[in-house]
């Protein structure tokens, strides 16, 4: 498995594609651009590194992880000279082990904490929607709910919870 330390050295933020449109993921060249690949439904699930986020948009490392039962894999993306990127809701991740209320108002330990069960974030799954030093703010993918955690709750194992 091949891992891009550069990315983590920028956002330290990975997510997994969720897509339930029934046909291949989209890697445009810009956000809304042109579609530059397409990364089909694996058993496993694709997980991207989070670079920098545009209106929804993330740009993505294009060293794309391929999670298997078996073996993991990556795929590198080609096609495009100006980056590669997603939109939000093909993203998902869930938090890292159980921490009730770990979503916040603010980008801050000392935020005001969001009233939510570690069982509702778990079956509902987030969406990445910024970054902002060790904190990222995300929205249930139900929409419910929007807040910030810290970067290193993230679980984006599409396979298995994180501990």
């Amino acid at each position: 498995m091949v891992f891009s330390m550069s990315v983590y050295a920028q956002t330290g933020a990975s997510a997994y594609i969720y897509d339930t449109s029934g046909t291949p993921t989209n890697v445009r060249n810009a956000p809304n651009g042109q579609v530059v690949q397409t990364l089909p439904d694996v058993d496993g699930g694709h997980v991207v590194e989070l670079l920098e986020v545009k209106n929804n948009w993330w740009k993505i490392d294009p060293v794309v992880e391929v999670y298997g039962y078996e073996e993991d894999e990556s795929v590198q993306l080609k096609g495009s000279t100006t980056g590669y990127w997603v939109h939000n809701s093909v993203l998902r991740f869930h938090i890292s082990g159980s921490y009730d209320n770990v979503l916040r108002v603010t980008p801050s330990a000392k935020g005001k904490p969001l009233k939510i069960g570690t069982s509702y974030l778990m079956e509902v799954g987030l969406r990445p929607i910024e970054i902002r030093g060790e904190w990222i703010k995300v929205e249930t993918s139900d929409k419910r709910y929007t807040g910030w955690m810290p970067i290193d709750k993230i679980c984006s194992n599409p396979i298995t919870t994180c501990p």
